[in-house]
């Protein structure tokens, strides 16, 4: 028999048949052969971390190399960095270590690990955070906000959010212990108060989660309630004197409410995914008696997977909402160009605004008239 912790954020326990039993208030499981769960789960994680490296390291390559220095590339280097230090350091160890009874890796690399598990939680919750209010201020606030709203700040965001994001996981690193249980080596928590651990899987959920969250949600019911009221007030295609709107300030317009729409996806994602392993984490830290039963178990992996998905499904998100990412990628691979422009097509505003870029690239000084007319021709060309 092997007896191994049964973890919160962290799978510490290696289910090489999920059939277990509780002894001791401990996660055992019956000695054997590696079965069918012990091979399936690894080899999706493996999936996992090579999508998201490969997601995340393009997406971070062409933003950086070739993409504008705007407030919401910036910010998207930014969580892309935080799911790709996820996937690459923290989600290979677990993976292992979910077939291989004992943690082979050390000490140190325990406290690593455990460590940058809770820092790239909390950055990304942070820069999700950060981009919506960003998005709040771009919409509700556009003049007001165009003296700060640049990319030296959102840089000095960026780094503030990693720097909260260590201060506030430090106990993690600090109590983090690697232990011989029943002959195996096991990587946990020892925390030095009774009652401590409850408190700090409370404390995970609210920083990490209920309060990014709720900032996040009265942002956009701010945002909701502005577009709602203005379309009450005014017509879409006017400015806010009544004048006709032009084309370029509808195609930035158009371009805004696809930055808030992406913005909106990817929170949402992250508030799916990351949702049940929340549960279930408050759920093993407040109830002594948690039941230790196959489909508990099951679940508990399930959420795990469905966390680790999180970090790889945001590159996709990118390219097929976001313009400067786009942009970015047919500057560096010009032979694409055509199949960005199809991500595009979907919509009727992201294909007029595309148009519009086009045609103002293509002859800057144009008047209102003739750029109708060139963003007219360039839309027959491409259908």
């Amino acid at each position: 028999m092997t007896t191994s912790d049964f973890g919160h954020l962290t799978v510490t326990f290696q289910p090489q048949n999920v059939t277990s039993q509780a002894v001791d208030g401990n996660l055992t499981e019956p000695e054997g052969e590696l079965t069918a769960d012990g091979i399936i789960v690894p080899v999706i994680w493996a999936l996992l971390v090579i999508t998201g490296t490969i997601g995340n390291g393009i997406v971070i390559y062409i933003l950086s190399r070739y993409g504008e220095r705007t407030v919401t590339n910036i910010y998207v280097i930014n969580l892309a960095f935080s799911d790709l230090t996820f996937i690459v350091i923290v989600l290979p160890i677990t993976a292992i270590h979910f077939v291989i009874p004992t943690y082979m890796f050390g000490e140190a690399l325990c406290r690593i690990s455990i460590y940058l598990i809770y820092v790239t939680l909390h950055a990304t919750c942070l820069t999700l955070m950060a981009m919506t209010i960003d998005r709040y201020f771009a919409i509700v606030f556009p003049i007001q906000s165009m003296n700060w709203r640049n990319a030296p700040v959102a840089t000095i965001v960026s780094v503030a959010v990693w720097i909260v994001s260590c201060l506030i996981s430090l106990p993690y690193v600090l109590f983090t212990k690697l232990i011989e249980e029943n002959d195996v080596s096991v990587c946990t928590q020892k925390w030095p108060i009774e009652g401590m651990a409850k408190g700090m899987a409370l404390g995970v959920v609210i920083t990490s989660y209920i309060l990014p969250l709720g900032v996040i949600l009265g942002c956009y019911g701010k945002i909701l309630q502005y577009l709602w009221w203005g379309s009450k007030l005014k017509k879409t295609d006017h400015d806010s004197n009544g004048a006709p709107m032009s084309l370029k300030s509808k195609a930035q317009q158009n371009r805004k409410r696809r930055v808030t729409r992406m913005v909106l996806v990817v929170v949402l994602l992250f508030a799916a995914c990351w949702l049940p392993i929340h549960v279930i984490t408050l759920w093993m830290a407040f109830d002594p008696n948690f039941p230790l039963i196959d489909p508990l178990l099951i679940f508990k992996i399930f959420s795990h997977t469905l966390s680790y998905a999180n970090s790889c499904v945001n590159p996709f998100v990118y390219a097929f909402l976001n313009d400067g990412f786009r942009k970015a990628f047919k500057r560096r691979f010009p032979s694409f160009s055509r199949w960005c422009s199809c991500l595009c097509r979907n919509t009727k505003e992201c294909q007029e605004t595309s148009m519009i870029d086009k045609a103002v690239e293509a002859k800057p000084g144009l008047e209102q008239s003739e750029l109708l007319t060139t963003t007219q021709t360039l839309k027959r060309t491409c259908t």
